[in-house]
């Protein structure tokens, strides 16, 4: 349709030039009247670059000629921008259009009602929030202030008549029960939330209220044991005439070691809920933790990046998040990262900028004059230690955060929003692989490392794609006769070049990867067949492969193992599986139930690297875990250090008690095995006896 057609029936407001190969910007709505108040055209309807009247629009022509030299479809925004000319305000939005076929357009919007429709959208949304926070910041003044008037007084009688008076008229809702939960104070505001007539009803109405909203029955002891309150939001359905919002806080009042008293406090938020979700999202702003999103975020860095203004920006990623939602169940996922976001806000203050940009990644943005004598490293760190406590979930158990945090300084670190970004998360993503709440700041050296990891990644994700590792494999012997007992399963990687990757590296990277998943297909498959080449030599060897703690996370791992054991016809008695104590850390339910499966099956479990991490006794105990593997670390200088030799006789006098075999790692002389021998280690595993092999290689050995 035409655009004058468009622009006279009011549907669209816009200026549009076409931009020749020579890069002349030639008027195709010359008629647009407000638009000669912001560029000059020439005789021929050409754009008089040089004659512009908008310091913006010079600015976003530099942006978009680089669109425009590109051969992809894109279409760049200028964002809304206003121009005060003799005294008339025009708001406006430029687009800078490449269409992939060799066209090239400008075009300019006069976003007047737009623009106005949104800044109503933010002032509405500016209005809840603060009236969100105003509820919350309310609700812990009066917390606190009952909690030091509990504390004067233990028993409730003696609070003077003024404080009783106060608490009486308040309109947030306020329960206090003794230490047996019943009723001693309520208010007028509370008995009219709970639908109560008489406060005799309010403690029951409470019990009514956590029932119906499923709180398990170790949630008030945790937050006594833990000495925390509380807070969040609930949805509680009474009846179908009456359906609440409401803002709560559970606080328990401890004195001289014992609980005295619960308060409870109560706001009712549905007028929040009614409008919040459509207004906060048209807003830039997130819905469930009440920060700005993504978009909002980005807009406010390139805001600060055209102001020329120092800052840095901060990404926050929460380790292995997937794993809290399958533990305590998306609900308490969702309330934990509402707390996370309330942390991070309460710690930044007015001093920075915070946005919730993924679904498990934060980001703040804090300009350099604002940090007062610290440097940004630091701030990170402290900041972490407060992000990392512990959260108590209102429907699940407690749960204790990783906090990785990536760091990059404007305009040291990078001249734009967008490679400021990638620098960011380039530090990001190398202190996750470090480990556990690591803190780096973007430098070469770091994205050097971080390019050696994407290519590392991209080799191994061909490697096992087009099946160029390989299974090698060593034995496990008797350490009495030299009988071969088992073999482990060894992965190899040799590259195009001939070289050899160690497994001290690409396994590690499977891990911090979704690599891991493939690569333990791949190796579950392998080993039954080498399984079946075993079998076919008439060997009957049970062989060991290593299990990651993220696969036991995924019990996808079981129907992996069983039906590669009856598409190969393979007996389970012919794999034992291998986990290392880590496991047991984040995942023991969820380990304790696929072992007991593997288990039933007839398959052997080990505990490889023992010693190393952090396996409990209770485990060992509660587990059927037929073997342990001392560690190699500890086999290395054995004939020469003491505390070795204690360690071992400890783990061998544990092992013998519990009825669990003992493996030891590492073997490399006659001193070691006699060592082990002489303290009743009946196994062995090192290149006293063999290094791992191919599985022919092996299969030749034992046959001549």
């Amino acid at each position: 349709m035409d655009i004058h057609l468009l622009n006279a029936l009011g549907i669209t407001d816009c200026a549009i030039f076409k931009r020749s190969q020579s890069s002349q910007l030639t008027c195709l709505t010359p008629d647009v009247s407000w638009m000669r108040h912001i560029v000059t055209l020439t005789e021929e309807n050409a754009f008089d670059i040089s004659s512009s009247h908008s310091i913006f629009l010079d600015d976003f022509l530099v942006d978009a000629d680089t669109i425009w030299q590109g051969e992809s479809v894109f279409t760049l925004s200028s964002g809304f921008w206003t121009e005060d000319i003799d005294g008339e305000t025009l708001r406006l939005e430029a687009l800078a259009i490449n269409n992939g076929a060799g066209k090239h357009y400008l075009v300019v919007k006069n976003v007047a009602e737009q623009f106005d429709e949104k800044q109503k959208t933010l002032q509405a949304a500016r209005e809840l929030l603060l009236s969100h926070h105003e509820i919350v910041g309310r609700h812990e003044y009066i917390r606190q202030r009952l909690d030091s008037e509990l504390h004067k007084n233990a028993e409730y009688e003696a609070l003077v008549p003024p404080i009783k008076q106060t608490i009486h008229h308040l309109d947030t809702g306020v329960v206090i029960l003794n230490q047996h939960g019943e009723t001693v104070l309520d208010n007028r505001s509370a008995r009219q939330l709970l639908q109560c007539n008489t406060q005799h009803n309010t403690a029951l109405r409470l019990t009514h209220l956590m029932d119906d909203v499923k709180v398990p029955d170790s949630f008030l002891p945790t937050l006594v044991e833990k000495r925390s309150a509380w807070q969040g939001e609930l949805y509680w359905k009474y009846s179908d005439d009456y359906q609440v919002w409401l803002q709560v806080t559970i606080h328990p009042v401890i004195h001289n070691q014992t609980l005295t008293h619960w308060v409870y406090l109560l706001t009712d938020i549905s007028h929040i809920h009614s409008k919040e979700e459509s207004v906060l999202s048209a807003s830039g702003m997130d819905s469930l933790t009440k920060i700005a999103n993504r978009n909002y975020f980005n807009s406010y860095v390139r805001k600060l990046v055209r102001e020329d203004v120092s800052f840095t920006q901060f990404l926050f990623d929460i380790r292995e998040f997937k794993k809290i939602n399958e533990k305590l169940g998306y609900h308490s996922g969702d309330e934990i990262l509402r707390a996370f976001a309330g942390r991070l806000q309460s710690a930044v203050g007015n001093s920075g900028f915070i946005a919730r940009i993924g679904s498990n990644e934060f980001a703040v943005v804090k300009r350099d004059d604002t940090f007062k004598g610290i440097n940004p490293r630091d701030y990170a760190k402290h900041i972490k230690s407060i992000l990392v406590k512990t959260y108590t979930a209102l429907q699940g158990a407690e749960s204790n955060l990783g906090v990785n945090i990536g760091i990059a300084n404007f305009p040291e670190h990078g001249d734009n929003a967008e490679t400021l970004m990638q620098h960011a998360d380039v530090a990001l993503q190398i202190a996750k692989y470090q480990g556990k709440n690591v803190v780096l700041v973007y430098s070469a050296e770091l994205h050097k490392q971080h390019q050696d990891m994407s290519e590392m990644e991209q080799q191994f994700r061909e490697a096992i794609e087009k099946n160029h590792l390989s299974l090698h494999v060593q034995p496990i012997v008797d350490l009495k006769t030299g009988d071969i007992v088992k073999c482990e399963a060894l992965a190899r990687w040799k590259k195009a070049d001939g070289s050899f990757v160690s497994p001290e590296v690409f396994i590690p990277l499977a891990e911090r990867t979704d690599l891991i998943f493939p690569f333990g297909e791949w190796l579950i498959a392998e080993a039954c067949s080498a399984i079946e080449k075993l079998k076919a030599a008439s060997l009957d060897i049970r062989l060991a492969i290593n299990i990651s703690g993220r696969q036991v996370a995924d019990l996808a791992l079981l129907k992996q193992i069983q039906t590669a054991l009856k598409n190969r016809y393979i007996d389970p008695n012919n794999l034992s599986i291998e986990l290392t104590e880590s496991v047991f850390i984040d995942s023991l339910d969820t380990v304790s139930i696929l072992l007991n499966e593997l288990r039933s099956m007839g398959i052997t479990i080990s505990i490889d690297d023992f010693g190393t991490g952090f396996c409990s006794l209770v485990y060992l105990k509660k587990l059927p875990i037929d073997e342990l593997k001392i560690d190699r670390s500890f086999v290395s200088e054995l004939e020469n250090n003491t505390d070795d030799q204690a360690i071992i006789q400890a783990i061998l006098g544990l092992a013998d008690n519990l009825n669990i075999n003992i493996i030891a790692e590492g073997i490399e002389n006659a001193a070691q095995q006699n060592f082990l021998l002489a303290h009743n280690c009946a196994f062995g595993q090192g290149y006293l006896f063999e290094r791992p092999q191919s599985v022919e290689s092996f299969i030749d050995k034992i046959n001549k």
